[in-house]
């Protein structure tokens, strides 16, 4: 048993994760121009209407919003957002825009997916070649809801849901499925968008009809919204994106205790108008271990406002980093002497009377970050049965980093319980 990297399920049932975590490596169609079946509910001459959705996250079924559109034409339409992490009230009507935020931030899964329900388009022109790719038009999909996997195409899986496809961009991707019919289109009713490694958010369409008469004082714009105090965000490259960062300190990878100790790990960065970072989420890492380590260094580091025609807006990019877990703090483990005296709050385990004879001793090996986080925690040396009541009692202990010439770094230690 570990710590793991504080990772949540990501899809509508185990099938869907796995279908997203598979598809992370391959593209099956040599077309660099994506075709979804998800038809564009705002294209001008379509037929008005009105849809409400609500979200989730992960796999809890309890919503954490909701989405209502009424769409008359591309220059006049109103849609409303109520989340636990942000809310909205926009107004188009012709040359004028309301827009009323409850924050400055909109979170890149929401944004993603209130417009994927209405608009593919915004997702299909920020797919790489290099992301994954499962539709029905590169024949990795199909209306029985077979999905094909891999390089050849050879790993086949069944969709409970019927045609189900799935569209990569930079650090997150798009799932469409549940497809019916409005009018002569079809609309995905489910959308999920998973960002890093299995973190999900879902929305689901639960009315979609022709809107008739509407009253006309819901498009009205009580005082339109200056350009600068609207929410809007761009996609940067990876060069571009650094180029913000006032500071970037290198990243103090924890001393994991197995698994691979180097290679490459990626983060899907996202940052607010004034620069902050609000959100990041792993996208790839040779050890997932050290995720939360360094999600939580990365959350610290400070960048300037990105500018689009002058205007400050929130700004995206994946960021790479090497990975190389051996690079700093003591090259073997601490002995459990050394250990508690970086410890606080340090208490003994309540092993079962009769579990072990008194004197044996039970030893855990750790893994502690630079910021003092117990990371990991494996089994070392000793009877099995003494895991669980030495782990739980590890849990509660408070840990420093280690200094070196002044600085926090990770360490491994081994510590030591005896049966009283």
């Amino acid at each position: 048993m570990r710590i793991e990297a504080c990772v949540r399920l990501a899809c509508i049932g185990a099938f869907l994760l796995a279908m997203v975590g598979q598809a992370q490596e391959v593209s099956n169609s040599s077309d660099s121009t994506p075709h979804i079946v998800q038809s564009t509910l705002i294209a001008p001459g379509n037929p008005p209407f009105e849809l409400k959705a609500v979200l989730r996250e992960g796999r809890d079924p309890t919503p954490t919003g909701h989405v209502e559109m009424l769409w008359m034409a591309p220059n006049r339409w109103r849609r409303t957002i109520e989340s636990d992490d942000f809310s909205q009230t926009l107004i188009v009507n012709g040359d004028s825009t309301f827009e009323q935020d409850s924050t400055d931030y909109f979170p890149v899964g929401l944004s993603t997916l209130v417009t994927a329900m209405v608009d593919p388009k915004p997702i299909i022109d920020a797919h790489r070649p290099d992301e994954q790719l499962l539709t029905k038009a590169n024949g990795a999909s199909s209306e029985s809801g077979m999905l094909c996997f891999g390089k050849d195409g050879k790993l086949c899986l069944s969709s409970p849901n019927g045609l189900t496809e799935i569209v990569g961009m930079p650090g997150h991707s798009v799932t469409f499925t549940n497809y019916e019919k409005f009018k002569e289109m079809r609309v995905a009713r489910v959308l999920i968008d998973t960002v890093g490694v299995g973190e999900s958010q879902t929305a689901r369409v639960t009315e979609l009809k022709e809107l008739k008469n509407p009253d006309a004082a819901l498009f009205s714009v009580p005082q339109p919204t200056p350009i600068e105090q609207r929410v809007r965000s761009v996609v940067l490259q990876e060069a571009d994106f650094r180029s913000l960062a006032l500071a970037t300190p290198e990243i103090i990878w924890p001393q994991v205790l197995d698994g691979r100790t180097s290679g490459t790990a990626s983060f899907y960065v996202s940052l607010d108008r004034t620069g902050r970072v609000r959100e990041v989420l792993p996208v790839h890492t040779d050890n997932e271990r050290s995720n939360d380590s360094a999600r939580n260094q990365i959350m610290r580091w400070k960048f300037k406002p990105a500018l689009e025609n002058g205007v400050a807006v929130q700004a995206q990019s994946v960021l790479t980093f090497a990975l190389n877990t051996r690079a700093f703090g003591p090259p073997d483990f601490l002995s459990d002497a050394e250990a508690r005296k970086l410890a606080s709050n340090i208490v003994e385990p309540m092993i079962p009377p009769g579990a072990a004879p008194s004197g044996t001793i039970y030893t855990l090996r750790a893994a502690v970050d630079a910021d003092g986080n117990l990371i990991e925690v494996i089994p070392a040396e000793g009877i099995p049965g003494l895991f669980e009541p030495c782990y739980q009692a590890l849990r509660q202990w408070r840990f420093r980093p280690i200094m070196e010439n002044g600085q926090p770094r990770p360490y491994r230690a081994e510590i030591q319980f005896r049966v009283p």
